[in-house]
């Protein structure tokens, strides 16, 4: 089982922001144990896609479940099945893993690493009624720990791109770029650094709300 509590922050980067950023955080932070991904999910939805739209509207509360795997998944290998929770501010995130056949075929009937885990996802669909594979999501991701504090975490988002039907661990012909732009990602426990603080600044990098899978309902609801 694996539990994460925190706070996170997202920035959306272009391309002048994002190189003048990187150049800056060295000697503050390190590459990450898993350096660079290449991150693949898929979102659970309803039929009139509930939770996207409940996402979009910004509330006090909100939840997502997702499977997520770490590279291309072309048969079928144990991935993440991630329970994440967002309150005031505060991420809450509950992960185990589980087939990738099995969840892509029915999750209802899925055998979870996690059994815990497992009863609390089950309670979600259950509470949600039926959900379903809605969207996928994929982009390459480079990830740092800061060099003094290694609760702080930052990734960087790139080459983002998405589809709402074919729907699999792996990219194909039918993706659709959803931006050019550099999502960065501030992953903290409690206050930000003064540093680093200071080089946003320096960047004109500020916080803004950036929701992948909700821009992407949206893009695709408008027919860009």
């Amino acid at each position: 089982m694996e539990t994460f509590r925190r706070f996170e922050k997202k920035y959306l980067l272009d391309e002048q922001q994002y190189r003048k950023l990187t150049d800056l955080l060295k000697g503050h932070v390190l590459p990450d144990k898993f350096y660079e991904t290449d991150i693949r999910s898929i979102y659970y939805d309803t039929d009139d896609h509930e939770l996207i739209r409940r996402s979009i509207e910004k509330p006090e509360y909100k939840e997502k479940l997702r499977i997520r795997s770490y590279k291309e998944v072309t048969g079928d290998e144990m991935v993440f099945v991630e329970l994440k929770k967002k309150f005031d501010g505060i991420v809450y995130k509950r992960r185990t893993k589980a087939s990738s056949a099995q969840l892509l075929d029915d999750i209802y009937r899925c055998q979870f690493k996690d059994p815990q885990v497992g009863k609390e996802i089950l309670y979600a669909l259950d509470y949600y009624g039926r959900l379903k594979p809605s969207i996928f999501i994929g982009c390459k991701r480079t990830s740092f720990v800061g060099k003094e504090d290694r609760d702080l975490r930052i990734t960087f988002d790139r080459e983002i791109c998405y589809r709402m039907e074919d729907l699999s661990l792996r990219k194909t012909e039918k993706d659709k770029l959803l931006t050019d732009k550099t999502v960065m990602e501030l992953k903290i426990k409690d206050a930000m650094p003064l540093w680093l603080s200071e080089i946003l600044d320096e960047v004109k990098a500020y916080p803004r709300g950036f929701s992948k899978v909700g821009n992407a309902f949206l893009k695709e609801l408008q027919g860009v």
